[in-house]
């Protein structure tokens, strides 16, 4: 073994090859890792074991002696006292995380799916709640260091632009410091005691009515018709083939053209919600509206990809000029009332309720959802074409069916 020296300059650049230890710092020594370079490590067994504690700062001299000694002084005193320092580092590392730091191991985790496995669309709303809401407010701070109070303004600096999503950014992040002060949390890593904020809660805003209970009435779908002849051709095949296939949004608007194949729009269980295969048999004016030689059902015209952007804007002035055809005012609709509409138009067109559960692609309960799985195609389309009738109808009632691209009517083949 080479004899330790009190370490100077000139000991280091007399130095060839292997390492030379410090005797001023047990454990510490400069080694030759390559031609040239020579770099700081300290390696001792922790005091009554067999355990060997190897650590490496960096080169010399780039770290002076005296930086080197100042490193190596406290790891060897904890080895000294049966102690193993990577240990007390890893938890110095863990109390001083930051949230975000935390976050992006909470999101592998979430999108590991350790425990459960989460549908892509629940991860997307996760990370963009965070990005919009949780990081710019507290994505710096300390994890270990948040109070109730931290969370709680950071909440109600949220609700100052929105309360729906205040309420849903408290949703978030109370799931997500749970986690990390959870068994979950302490196995990747993260140190956090409790919960600092059990107080939080996603229903704490009141945010009016809910949007539930809304579906159109025929008068307010012959107003949309009428809306709709003003905008542009992507945005009247959009409005209409959503009421037409009753779908979710983001399961028609970001759909390859390839889906639709002879007028049958085949949904797959990987962009479903419920990540089941959904089947849509389109009529005479869906198919027409399907139709299209690009690659996805409604392609952007900015990016390689769907159009995702816009329609919110269209939907407002759409109500807008209802509004003005109503001329009084009428209730705020989202695009998840279209679905609501045709669920409650349904029974009237002549598609019983089970029937129009699985035109929406809703999972069959209890007894049911296990042994059935029998998914009357046939009944289905139907269904839609009773739906599409009806609507039909309602075109021409507006005076806008030839604008729209609408068939003639069919009389009820019942």
């Amino acid at each position: 073994m080479t004899k330790s020296v009190i370490l100077t300059p000139a000991h280091i650049d007399r130095l060839k090859g292997g390492a030379l230890p410090d005797r001023e710092v047990p454990g510490l020594s400069i080694v030759v890792s390559a031609p040239d370079r020579k770099r700081w490590r300290f390696k001792r067994v922790i005091a009554g074991t067999r355990t060997i504690v190897e650590l490496i700062l960096g080169s010399f001299p780039d770290h002076s002696i005296d930086e080197a000694r100042e490193w190596a002084a406290p790891l060897s005193k904890a080895v000294a006292r049966g102690e193993d320092p990577r240990k007390i580092q890893r938890m110095e590392r863990a109390l001083a995380m930051s949230v975000a730091a935390a976050h992006a191991i909470y999101m592998e985790a979430m999108r590991r799916g350790d425990r459960k496995t989460l549908k892509p669309r629940t991860i997307a709303d996760k990370d963009a709640i965070y990005t919009r809401d949780i990081a710019p407010r507290l994505g710096s701070r300390v994890l270990a260091e948040l109070t109730e109070d931290d969370c709680w303004d950071a909440v109600y600096d949220k609700a100052n632009a929105s309360k729906h999503r205040a309420n849903k950014m408290a949703g978030e992040l109370s799931c997500f410091l749970k986690w990390c002060a959870g068994r979950e949390g302490r196995m990747a890593g993260i140190m956090l005691k409790e919960h600092p904020a059990t107080t939080l809660n996603s229903n704490w805003f009141d945010t009016g009515p809910k949007a539930n209970t809304r579906f159109l009435s025929d008068d307010e779908i012959e107003w949309l018709f009428r809306a709709l002849a003003n905008e542009e051709l992507t945005y009247r095949r959009g409005f209409i083939l959503f009421l037409l296939t009753a779908a979710r949004r983001s399961e028609l608007f970001e759909a390859p053209a390839a889906e639709v194949v002879a007028g049958i729009w085949t949904l797959p269980p990987e962009r479903s919600k419920n990540n089941e295969e959904n089947v849509v048999a389109l009529g005479p004016w869906g198919r027409r509206l399907a139709q299209t030689n690009h690659e996805w059902l409604f392609p952007s015209p900015c990016i390689d990809g769907p159009q995702r952007a816009g329609w919110f804007k269209v939907r407002d002035r759409i109500h807008a000029r209802m509004e003005a055809f109503a001329g009084r005012i009428i209730s705020r609709w989202h695009f998840h009332d279209l679905r609501r509409t045709f669920r409650s138009h349904a029974r009237r067109v002549g598609i019983d309720n089970e029937n129009a559960e699985l035109m929406l692609n809703h999972k069959r309960k209890g007894i049911e959802g296990i042994y059935n799985r029998n998914q009357e195609l046939e009944l289905r389309a139907e269904g839609f074409a009773a739906w599409e009738r009806h609507l039909v109808g309602l075109a021409h009632s507006a005076g806008v069916a030839e604008s729209l691209l609408a068939p003639p009517c069919q009389p009820d083949p019942s």
